[in-house]
Formats: C-alpha cells, sequence, structure tokens
C-alpha cells in the first residue's frame, strides 16, 4: 500500500509496533486477513469495465520508497493524464483512477503474500491500488503469486517490474519503464474474493474496498531473488483478526 509521510516510525520488522504510532492500526476492520474459502458467501458481480489506456503500454515510473517499490504513472511526459487509467463495474459503486501497484514478498517462498487462503501464504502478493476523486474511496486489487521454473511460463509484465526494481537500491531512487496494466493483472478472467478492510502500511487506515483475485500469477524465483537479495529481505504485513466481517466470493 502507498507508503506515507510519517513513514520513518514503522518497518516491517516491527509491525506490532505499528498501533503506538498509528491508531488505525488497532482498529477492528484491520487488513490484510486469513481468507476461509468455506465461510465466505457467494456473490454474483458484473464485470469490470478499464479505459482503453489499460489495453496499451504506457510509461510508469518505479520509486523506491524505503519500504517498497511503487509504481505510478509517468509525469505527463507523453501526454499522459491521472484521468487515463479508471475502471467501473465489479459490484463496486463509481470510478475509480489508478493510484499506483507494488509486489510483496518475504524471506523465502513458504511466505510473502499479505493475505492468506485457508491458511495458506503465497510467496508474493501485488497491490494495485485505485481511488474515487468524488469519494475518497479506496478500492485494491490483490494478486496471488506461485512459483514457476518454467522462464516461458513467467507472467513477463512482473519480470519487467523484478528486473527494473531489483536496480533502484537505495531510497528514492526512480526509473521509467513501459507497463500494459491489462497484460499485468488480466482481471476479468480471474475469480475473486471482496471484503473491507485497511490499508496494510501505516496509516493502516479503514475502509477499503479490497478485491483478491484468487487465480495466481506465475513468477520465477529468480525474479523474487533479485527483490529479496537487492532490495529488502521482506516486506509483508501478518494477517490481522477478522472480527466477523463478511467476505463474498465471485463463484
Amino acid at each position: 500500500m502507498p507508503c506515507t509521510e510519517e513513514s520513518e516510525h514503522w518497518n516491517y520488522d516491527n509491525p506490532s509496533e505499528w498501533p503506538k504510532y498509528f491508531s488505525a492500526a488497532s482498529g477492528l476492520s484491520q487488513s490484510p486477513i486469513d481468507i476461509n474459502i468455506n465461510e465466505s458467501i457467494s456473490q454474483s458481480y458484473p464485470p469490470f469495465v478499464f479505459s482503453s489506456k489499460y489495453y496499451s503500454d504506457e510509461l510508469f515510473k518505479l520509486t523506491n520508497n524505503g519500504h517498497q517499490v511503487a509504481v505510478t504513472l509517468a509525469d505527463r511526459t507523453y501526454g499522459q493524464s491521472d484521468k487515463d487509467l479508471w475502471f467501473t463495474g465489479g459490484g463496486i459503486e463509481g470510478t475509480f483512477f489508478f493510484v499506483n501497484f507494488h509486489l510483496h514478498w518475504g524471506r523465502n517462498d513458504r511466505h510473502g503474500s499479505e493475505h492468506q487462503i485457508n491458511g495458506y501464504r503465497f510467496p508474493a502478493e501485488a497491490h494495485v491500488v485505485f481511488k474515487n476523486p468524488a469519494t475518497g474511496q479506496l478500492a485494491v486489487f490483490a494478486f496471488l503469486f506461485t512459483i514457476t521454473n518454467d522462464p516461458s511460463g513467467e507472467n513477463l509484465e512482473w519480470k519487467k517490474y523484478t528486473d527494473v526494481s531489483s536496480q533502484l537500491k537505495n531510497a528514492n531512487d526512480t526509473m521509467q519503464c513501459m507497463f500494459n496494466l491489462s497484460r499485468l493483472m488480466q482481471v476479468n478472467e480471474r475469480s475473486f474474493i471482496r471484503y473491507m478492510g485497511s490499508l496494510t502500511t501505516p496509516p493502516c487506515s479503514e475502509g477499503v474496498i479490497w478485491t483478491i483475485f484468487t487465480n495466481t500469477i506465475p513468477i520465477n524465483e529468480d525474479s523474487v531473488n533479485q527483490l529479496r537479495q537487492n532490495l529488502m529481505r521482506k516486506v509483508y504485513r501478518p494477517v490481522q483478526p477478522l472480527n466477523n466481517r463478511p467476505i463474498f466470493r465471485s463463484y
């Protein structure tokens, strides 16, 4: 999730300390969570609809913010606008505009995802963050990864992310790169989980609409190792109590 100006007060080594500085972190609707599929509620959702720019290669800027490498739209280089990338539908009211995307990972393949499914932790998890400017509402798409040993099976957009990110070894390092968001996400081909939660980094504000896609994205272990070795060993928050929140599934 996006980093904040309070970033000097937290790191991934002491997430249990976050509530001392960020009161929302001790709230009752925190993220991430362990999703018990058997206790989720089946619900029918309309498809997501994306702006045309989602299907073209666009220029983005990657920034090491000291906690992760966040990817934002590049600074209007080719007449790009923050209003170019949006979605509607998927059972979420209003129009949501792209904010950033980033990846979470762990020290090894046994953990790294923030969300768990039936107690299972994945080696990595990506977040694509959106905001409805009319209401201030945040919505996050989460994607879970599995390790593939077949180089031809890897999602090439995410390989590009790890290749470039691993070069940004110091906080505030930046680099620009082309990405195709539709190939990065492949949203309408995936089943998903929906629930209400929070940012997973301070200030851990609640009221965030989460959509966790359950069909995994393949990534090569070498790609994740680049991040572990060159950037940070782990960047994920442990699961938080569900506190009787309903969890919905699209299938």
